[in-house]
């Protein structure tokens, strides 16, 4: 347990720096958010396919991001994981994390189930088609661009929404979206609230 939270915390901070570039980075379609209204999906995870309607119940906290991610996603996964070490047994019954990739031509379920169980168990990468992600986004209020960078180990590096989503026990997505440089007492806080 120790050895778990040292590595979130040093994660944290080694990967602050590039975690505000790339917030300041993301693309944001203006109004996106005050449109967003959320609503069903189906989506592909290791164990086969995941609909929001199976998590039914649970507190769901979705971001949206890619494997190949420096900076934002894996900082971001990792807060998600001290929330989680800081909910009670009881409590981690009753939430779930999506993150749900951006990069599906790479990002395969495999890959997806390893990266997420890094950071906790309770964190279950999902993606499916092109077109399915993009229609997801557009519910969901994100925004992506991808870019090509030669100079990228990748070839190319994706800018995308920083936020964490938040879905209650009841489906419905929440207006109040989890930014970047949120203190984890206070989405803990947060997510117990809709327990």
């Amino acid at each position: 347990m120790f050895l778990k939270k040292w590595r979130n915390s040093l994660l944290l901070f080694a990967l602050l720096p590039c975690l505000v570039t790339t917030s300041l980075l993301a693309t944001e379609t203006p109004g996106a958010e005050a449109k967003a209204q959320g609503g069903e999906f189906t989506l592909t995870s290791k164990n086969g396919t995941l609909s929001l309607s199976d998590l039914r119940g649970k507190v769901v906290l979705m971001f949206f991001g890619y494997t190949s991610c420096p900076d934002v996603c894996p900082t971001t996964l990792a807060v998600i994981s001290r929330v989680f070490d800081d909910l009670t047994s009881a409590e981690l019954q009753k939430v779930t994390a999506l993150f749900v990739s951006l990069d599906p031509e790479r990002d395969t379920p495999e890959r997806l189930q390893k990266y997420t169980h890094y950071f906790h168990p309770n964190i279950v990468g999902v993606t499916d088609s092109k077109r399915t992600m993009l229609q997801l986004m557009r519910d969901y209020g994100v925004s992506y661009e991808r870019k090509e960078r030669p100079e990228s180990p990748l070839g190319y590096v994706i800018f995308h929404t920083p936020d964490i989503l938040v879905v209650d026990r009841a489906g419905n997505l929440q207006q109040e979206r989890i930014p970047p440089n949120t203190r984890v007492e206070d989405i803990t806080a947060f997510v117990r609230s809709l327990l």
